[in-house]
């Protein structure tokens, strides 16, 4: 007979659930200002920014910058949040943050360093 050692709930469900805890945590963490919550939601958003900002420009020091407000514009999401919009909402709710970001840096309103040295 085989006993399984794994006595929790199983299936991609679980996975989920135990996704979606760690993202509300993150999240949560985020509004607090707590850095390695906002180093784990900017790690997991990353996909997401680079193909906003690959969509925009081809050059890389645009990308960059348009990378650069996008992770603003999550963290500002971030602060947003409201546990009401559920972590499965939050990247809908993220996107046009970051979007709204990634326009005022097109339009040359974008991070200090930017607006120091002028692009």
């Amino acid at each position: 007979m085989k006993i399984s050692l794994n006595m929790g709930p199983k299936g991609p469900d679980a996975k989920r659930a135990t996704d979606a805890r760690i993202l509300e945590a993150d999240i949560l963490g985020a509004k607090r200002g707590d850095w390695n919550s906002k180093n784990n939601l900017t790690r997991e958003f990353m996909p997401l920014i680079h193909s906003l900002a690959g969509k925009r420009s081809s050059d890389v020091a645009v990308i960059n910058g348009y990378i650069e407000a996008g992770k603003s514009g999550l963290v500002a999401a971030a602060k947003k949040y409201k546990p009401a919009i559920g972590p499965q909402g939050f990247q809908i709710f993220a996107l046009d943050f970051i979007e709204a970001r990634m326009e005022r840096a097109s339009k040359g309103g974008g991070s200090w360093l930017s607006r120091l040295f002028g692009r």
